[in-house]
C-alpha cells in the first residue's frame, strides 16, 4: 500500500522543521564557540603612536600581584554641562578600560570599574553614601575590603604655564590601588644628622621635596633616622638611604650600619658627592664597594649637556638600568665622584659587585683637585675613562639543601644630585632612583610610570574642502543605488 500525498508532506514538513531546528542549534553552537574563543584567546594591540592605550609595565606587575579584588567607582556624570568634567570623564573611562582589562586572572576580575549617575541611578547613589561615606558628586573612589581612597581630580593632570601638558591618571590609580591593597608597605628611613639632603627641603640643589611625594605616590612610608640618638636601625626599616652626608658618621653609628646590613640582610642606598668625608669606608669595604677621593671629569661633547651637568649615556646592563638601555634613555648628573668595584671582594663568594654607571672615554678621575687648577689628567696619578660613578653590590647569606639564601643588597652612586628637586624630573632621573629601590627590595618587576602626555589631532578645512568631502560622501551611496536601481531594471526585461 503507498503512503498518501498528506503523509509525504507531514514527513517532508517535519523534515523541514528538524532541518531547521538543527540548522539553529548549529547557529547558537557556533555563535557560543566564537564568544567563547574570542573572550579567553584574543590579543590586544595598540595602534596609538604614543602608546595611550597601554599600562607601563610596573602598572601591570602591581596588579598582577592583586590577592583581593579592587572596586573603582567614578560618580561622574556621562553628560554636564561642563566640558572640563566631560573631559576628565572621557579620559577615566579609557585608562580604566585599561585596569579592569589587565585586572583579568583565571577568569577573575581583579579590578572592577563601576560608572554611577548620581542623578539617574538615585538606589545606587544612596548604597555608596552610605558606604564609602560620599558627602559630594564627582568623586573617584578606589576601595579594596574595608580601605578606600578617594582620588581628587585636581592632581589628574600636569600644567605648565597654565596649559595642561599631561595626564597624570595612570600614576594616581596605581599609587591608590596599591593603597588600598598592601597589607603592609615598605617604609624607607633617610638619615639625618650630618647635613643631608632633607625631605622637607624645598631647595632646587639640596631638597628632597619631589623625591617625597614621588615615593609617597607609589605607597612608600617615609622617616628619617638619626644614629647618634637611635640605639639601632628600627626594626621596621625596609631600606636606609643615606644622602649625601656632609660630614664623617662618628666610628659608633658605622658600627650600627654594619650590624642592620650583616646581621639583617639590610638594604641601603648610598649617595656620596666628591670632596666629602663620609667615614664610611669600612662598611663599603665589606660590601666590596671602593668610593675614592676623586672627581670625575668628562670632555666628551655628547657627554655634557648646555649648563655643564654630566649626561649619563653609558650603562651597564643590569634590572636597575635595563629600561634606560632598552629605550636608549639618558640620566642628568652634576659633578660625581669614581665609585667602583673593590678588586679584593674577588675574593668573596659570597658577594656580587657590579660597576653600575659609567662616564665617556675622555674622561678621568682626578685624584689631585684640591689643589691642581685647572684639573689635568696624569696618567700616573689619575684613573682613565671610562670611569664607574655607581656600583650595587648583592650578598648571599648562605646555602641550605643547595638553595642559595638571598642577603643584604646596596647601592652606591658617586653623586647625589641627581635626586634633587632641579633634576628629579627628568625621565631617567627618577627611573634610575625608583628601579634601584625596587631592585634593593627584590621587587625588580616593578618599572616607572611616566606621564601621559596629551595629544589632539586637528583637521583644517576650508568651505570647499568641506563641500567637495560632502560631495564624495554623498556620491558614493548614490552611485550604488543607481547601479543596484539598473539591475533590477536589467533582470526584470
Amino acid at each position: 500500500m503507498k503512503p498518501s500525498r498528506f503523509n509525504e508532506f507531514r514527513f517532508a514538513r517535519r523534515f523541514r522543521t528538524a532541518n531547521r531546528a538543527v540548522q539553529i542549534l548549529l547557529s547558537l553552537s557556533l555563535i557560543i564557540a566564537l564568544n567563547y574563543i574570542s573572550a579567553n584567546y584574543f590579543k590586544r594591540i595598540d595602534l596609538t603612536k604614543s602608546g595611550a592605550y597601554t599600562l607601563a609595565p610596573e602598572s601591570k606587575a602591581y596588579i598582577r600581584e592583586l590577592q583581593e579584588p579592587v572596586e573603582i567607582i567614578v560618580t561622574i556624570p556621562k553628560e554636564t554641562d561642563d566640558d572640563a568634567l566631560d573631559i576628565i570623564r572621557d579620559d577615566l573611562n579609557k585608562l580604566l578600560r585599561e585596569y579592569e582589562f589587565a585586572g583579568l586572572r583565571d577568569g577573575k576580575a581583579f579590578i572592577t570599574v563601576e560608572f554611577v549617575d548620581i542623578y539617574r541611578q538615585r538606589k545606587r547613589a544612596q548604597e555608596l553614601a552610605t558606604k564609602y561615606n560620599l558627602t559630594k558628586e564627582n568623586a573617584i573612589i578606589i576601595a579594596s575590603g574595608d580601605k578606600v581612597r578617594e582620588i581628587s581630580q585636581v592632581g589628574l593632570y600636569e600644567y605648565d604655564n597654565g596649559k595642561t601638558r599631561g595626564f597624570r591618571g595612570e600614576q594616581i590609580f596605581t599609587s591608590a590601588i596599591l593603597g588600598v591593597s598592601s597589607k603592609k608597605p615598605e617604609k624607607i628611613y633617610f638619615l639625618v644628622g650630618h647635613g643631608e639632603m632633607r625631605l622637607d627641603d624645598v631647595d632646587a640643589l639640596r631638597g628632597l621635596s619631589q623625591l617625597e611625594s614621588f615615593l609617597r605616590e607609589r605607597n612608600f612610608e617615609l622617616a628619617t633616622l638619626d644614629l647618634a640618638i637611635d640605639a639601632t636601625v628600627p626594626e621596621d626599616a625596609s631600606m636606609l638611604v643615606v644622602p649625601s652626608p656632609q660630614a664623617s658618621l662618628q666610628p659608633e653609628e658605622i658600627e650600627k650600619l654594619r650590624r642592620y646590613m650583616d646581621a639583617r640582610d639590610g638594604r641601603m642606598i648610598i649617595l656620596i658627592d666628591p670632596g666629602r668625608r663620609h667615614g664610611m669606608d669600612e662598611l663599603l669595604y665589606d660590601w666590596g664597594v671602593l668610593a675614592e677621593d676623586t672627581v670625575v671629569i668628562d670632555t666628551g661633547t655628547d657627554f655634557r649637556a648646555q649648563g655643564g651637568d654630566l649626561i649619563i649615556r653609558r650603562f651597564a646592563e643590569h634590572p636597575i638600568t635595563q629600561l634606560l638601555i632598552d629605550y636608549q634613555i639618558t640620566a642628568l648628573f652634576g659633578q660625581p665622584r669614581s665609585v667602583r668595584v673593590d678588586p679584593s671582594s674577588a675574593n668573596n663568594s659570597r658577594l656580587q659587585v657590579y660597576q653600575l654607571i659609567g662616564t665617556s672615554e675622555q674622561s678621568w678621575a682626578e685624584r689631585d683637585y684640591r689643589t691642581q687648577n685647572p684639573a689635568a689628567f696624569d696618567a700616573q696619578r689619575d684613573q682613565k675613562g671610562p670611569v664607574s660613578i655607581a656600583t650595587v653590590s648583592a650578598r648571599n647569606s648562605g646555602t641550605e639543601l643547595g638553595i642559595t639564601i638571598p642577603g643584604g643588597r646596596m647601592v652606591v652612586f658617586g653623586n647625589s644630585d641627581f635626586i634633587a628637586n632641579n633634576r628629579l624630573r627628568a625621565f631617567g632621573n627618577h627611573t634610575l632612583l625608583i628601579n634601584s629601590i625596587n631592585w634593593s627590595l627584590d621587587r625588580t618587576n616593578l618599572l616607572n610610570i611616566p606621564t601621559r602626555q596629551l595629544e589632539s589631532y586637528q583637521i583644517v578645512m576650508s568651505e570647499s574642502d568641506l563641500q567637495r568631502m560632502l560631495t564624495y560622501f554623498a556620491g558614493i551611496p548614490i552611485i550604488t543605488a543607481f547601479f543596484g536601481l539598473l539591475v533590477v531594471l536589467i533582470r526584470r526585461h
